[in-house]
């Protein structure tokens, strides 16, 4: 087995490990490991920006408490204390690596999303994450003490006397088994939008660092808070393309098939709400009406302000049809973002020694049970500073393992039967998530769904004794795995909290304000509109497999 040494290993290539990375360049040799190219990820995805209080009408207690109101008072105040108060460092040194944020008159532009009291999402127009992942690309890739090694899926963190020493990997190109030693282990490896059926993730968002933690016996905690976003784009050919907040910040409004506005009903911040109340509010309207969509309707919008400032969702509409000046924005609610997950200190530290967390993949606590809008970008820069602090001044006391770890026994090369299994578990945990897991869930439909779960999981253990290991089973295994996570969190919790609702009996019959007539009607030609720009074949209801 080849042998690839550093001090540091980060799993993972978003906004926190390349940002960890760089910030630990002098601390010693560094190996970034990513299954995908480096730039490829959730982070790239990220529209909104980053929440950061930027000018002398706001301040840090607004953003703690609008932080700590969206997340249903279960945050750990000092972490979100300490992520607020080095926002604006944060982000001048983003500024100082090329990142080139949106600015009116040369300063800059602070947009606001749902659950802020105050603009003050730094953004760069509707494409931030992807503007600061090409910065923090180029800007890693000027230290010699950083090594990039793209296509390499992590298997299982090697363990010894209670400390982590690195990880088996599979090199994705070549099939070669390769274990990265190291003195200290990052994870960075995002969220897992992947277990459900609808997610506004992308394919490689399967939950990977949730299943390295799980089989290292690593504490996580939290996952029940899975957050849905309001605005995914329904189109079936939109691939979860996301609608950011910022365009409800800049004015649009959720509406019913008849243009009506609806949010009034539900929150005092109407289309602004914290995405739980939207998502669910959206979900009771749907319901009621019998559709698989709502609307956005931006047409209030000036046309200066949709092209200065969402070129790229503008774009992207119109490539299918929607010209967003004249037309409603079919809309729906889908799988966004984890609260919970490996669980750390505010330095990073896990429960196993020289094994950091940052990212989505860390519950830091500062997201509590439903995290405010922008906040994500900021808790990966945050916390990558503070794990990076701390492993620079605790590295030279951490040692290598001189041990070799055992890589699993190569078996079988996979059928084109077993491909497509492979495929088929994928789909059904997905399903069982969506329905039993989503965005309201009952005591009976949480149990069925684990009981499926549990049938899924046994095969899939068949399969992983009998054929090679690819990435494609790798990260079945990861989604089954952080499904698992979520549905034994979910069944612990009794009560709602944030983004875990349970629906009690009655508690959506006949819920949401009045329908008139007019409203019921219009729903019957917006069904027959929809059947003619989404292939209910991916996105109806009628493709959901029903498992029991």
């Amino acid at each position: 087995m080849r042998i690839i040494e550093s001090d540091i290993l980060v799993i993972g290539s978003g906004i926190a490990g390349l940002f960890f990375a760089s910030k630990s360049a002098d601390s010693g040799t560094i190996n970034i490991i990513t299954k995908a190219a480096i730039d490829d990820g959730n982070t790239r995805l990220a529209q909104g920006g980053i929440a950061c209080v930027n000018n002398a009408h706001d301040n840090f207690e607004s953003h703690i408490n609008d932080t700590l109101l969206a997340g249903a008072g279960f945050c750990n105040r000092e972490a979100v204390e300490l992520m607020v108060s080095l926002a604006p460092a944060l982000i001048e040194e983003l500024v100082n690596i090329g990142v080139k944020f949106s600015k009116e008159n040369n300063i800059l532009d602070l947009g606001k999303e749902g659950g802020h009291s105050h603009h003050r999402i730094v953004h760069s127009t509707d494409i931030t994450g992807s503007v600061i992942e090409q910065a923090l690309v180029k800007n890693v890739s000027q230290f010699k003490s950083i090594h990039t090694f793209e296509y390499f899926i992590a298997i299982k963190l090697v363990v010894h006397d209670s400390c982590c020493y690195g990880t088996l990997a599979l090199d994705t190109q070549t099939g070669e088994s390769v274990f990265f030693r190291s003195k200290s282990t990052v994870l960075a490896t995002g969220g897992g939008g992947q277990a459900y059926l609808q997610t506004t993730n992308p394919l490689l968002a399967t939950g990977d660092g949730y299943a390295l933690a799980y089989d290292a016996g690593v504490p996580i905690s939290d996952m029940e808070f899975v957050q849905f976003h309001p605005t995914m784009l329904h189109h079936a050919q939109a691939h979860g393309f996301l609608i950011s907040e910022a365009l409800r910040g800049a004015g649009a409004e959720l509406v019913l098939p008849d243009a009506s506005t609806f949010m009034q009903h539900y929150h005092p911040l109407g289309s602004l709400a914290p995405r739980d109340i939207v998502s669910r509010a959206m979900y009771t309207e749907m319901k009621v009406l019998g559709l698989p969509n709502l609307f956005l309707d931006a047409r209030s919008i000036s046309p200066k302000t949709i092209e200065t400032h969402f070129p790229n969702i503008n774009t992207t509409c119109l490539a299918l049809g929607i010209d967003m000046l004249h037309h409603l924005i079919p809309v729906a609610p889908a799988a966004h973002f984890i609260c919970g997950g490996v669980t750390t200190n505010l330095d990073g530290c896990t429960g196993l020694k020289q094994l950091y967390a940052i990212g989505e993949v860390a519950r830091t606590g500062v997201h509590g049970a439903n995290r405010l809008a922008s906040n994500s970008l900021l808790e990966g820069l945050v916390f990558a500073f503070q794990t990076a602090n701390h492993v620079k001044e605790n590295l030279p006391y951490y040692k290598n393992s001189v041990l070799l770890p055992n890589f699993p026994v190569q078996k079988l090369p996979k059928t084109a039967l077993e491909q497509k299994e492979i495929a088929h578990l994928r789909l059904a945990i997905q399903t069982l998530m969506w329905e039993h897991i989503g965005i309201v869930r009952c005591e009976l439909g949480m149990k069925e769904g684990e009981t499926a779960l549990n049938l899924i999981g046994s095969r899939i253990q068949v399969l992983l004794k009998t054929i090679q290991l690819d990435r494609e089973l790798i990260e079945l295994n990861s989604i089954y795995k952080t499904a698992e996570l979520i549905i034994n969190a979910a069944l612990k919790r009794t009560v709602s909290l944030g983004c875990h609702y349970i629906e009690y009996p009655n508690t959506y019959k006949n819920s949401g304000p009045p329908r008139d007539k007019n409203i019921l009607k219009e729903t019957v030609k917006v069904k027959e509109l929809t059947q003619q720009i989404v292939d209910s074949e991916e996105i109806g209801n009628d493709h959901v497999i029903k498992i029991k």
